[in-house]
């Protein structure tokens, strides 16, 4: 059975002054629960797949399952200093306080149960478009994972990111598992509130019909089925 350890950063996120911290590493390792239960059906189903070809895809569009030797989960890097590699769950968030709190836990949580999992660095990029080897990374991970909050849609990487995925789950079967934060699936799904006003920025920077795209890949992903951390929190 899987469970979360202590370790020095989920102390230091312990902040007595925020009551929702207390139950922020339940509420993670039930979480990451869920997903390495999900990784484990996806890494049985691709075997499947490469074991027999003729089911549908083209065996040589699946990416190989890393070993222990190639692949060491404790150095996965979130910096994209090792972006080359092939990731099995890809999170996607915004915001340096979810960084330091929330996705700390999971992506630590994660990494300990020995998934290889990449978290992006949006303090590293660099022009308009997504990098070859970022869109690598979601193209050759089994699970996308958007984290979203109040501030994910302000991003335009965030919205290239997840709009991938929904690419990704159509082409290939790639799983996508959202998760929400401080935010409802109705505000996402609806686009109302920040979300609203930052889809307004952004057509008024990259025009309507990129934008378009975005909104239409995150209503996608809001029907499919997510964790909210309320109510995770909450044992619901």
């Amino acid at each position: 059975m899987f469970c979360c350890t202590r370790t020095p950063f989920a102390s230091a996120a312990m902040d007595k002054r925020s009551p929702r911290r207390n139950t922020l590493p339940i509420a993670v390792c039930a979480i990451a629960s869920v997903i390495i239960s999900a990784f484990i059906g996806t890494r049985f189903f691709f075997k499947k797949r490469q074991q027999n070809p003729s089911s549908g895809r083209n065996s040589e569009n699946i990416s190989p399952e890393t070993d222990g030797s190639s692949t060491d989960p404790s150095s996965s890097s979130s910096d994209g200093t090792e972006m080359g590699r092939e990731f099995e769950v890809f999170l996607s968030f915004r915001g340096t306080d979810i960084r330091k709190t929330f996705t700390d836990y999971l992506y630590h949580s994660l990494i300990d149960a020995g998934v290889c999992t990449f978290r992006d660095n949006e303090e590293l990029h660099v022009g308009e478009e997504i990098c070859p080897n970022l869109m690598n990374s979601i193209k050759q991970s089994k699970i996308g994972i958007p984290i979203f909050s109040a501030d994910y849609a302000s991003s335009k990487w965030c919205l290239m990111e997840v709009a991938e995925m929904v690419k990704c789950m159509k082409e290939s079967k790639q799983l996508i598992m959202p998760i929400f934060l401080d935010i409802t699936p109705d505000d996402v799904q609806h686009q109302t509130g920040t979300y609203a006003n930052s889809f307004s920025q952004h057509e008024e920077r990259f025009g309507q019909e990129k934008v378009q795209a975005w909104r239409d890949a995150l209503k996608e992903v809001v029907e499919l089925k997510g964790l909210e951390l309320d109510k995770v929190a909450n044992g619901n």
